[in-house]
């Protein structure tokens, strides 16, 4: 047996594994540079929202307000109307939560309900625990 095809087979074995690695590192490393740059651009995307928060907040403030109102020309208003409004409310029709209703009309319609207990109470009193 010759001793010369088989080291050529090994060496070549070991270059083409040397070269799969340095192609894995290679992979790798530039992986880890592009995780590197989009943790870098996270940080500056929070720190520019950070500091839109803090625009807005300095912005929304009333005082500053009520300055720019009055540089503008802007005063109270001297009188107030109410008007009735002669429609079904968005409560009745179910696209407004309760909770957003005027007052009076809340307590109008509570008033109105009947006596009668939900169908689940109903249920409820039949149960052994009650």
């Amino acid at each position: 047996m010759r001793l010369g095809p088989v080291l050529l087979v090994a060496g070549l074995a070991v270059v083409i594994i040397a070269l799969l690695q340095l192609s894995q590192r290679s992979e790798a490393t530039t992986t880890s540079f592009a995780i590197q740059g989009l943790e870098q651009e996270k940080l500056e995307l929070e720190t520019t929202v950070r500091q839109l928060e803090a625009e807005v907040a300095a912005l929304s403030s009333l005082s500053r307000i009520g300055r720019e109102a009055t540089r503008l020309g802007l005063k109270p208003a001297n009188a107030r109307e109410l008007l009735q409004v002669n429609v079904a409310s968005a409560v009745d029709d179910g696209l407004l939560p309760s909770r957003f209703a005027p007052a009076g009309e809340v307590e109008a319609k509570e008033e109105g309900r009947s006596e009668q207990p939900a169908w689940w109470r109903e249920l409820l009193e039949l149960l052994p625990f009650n």
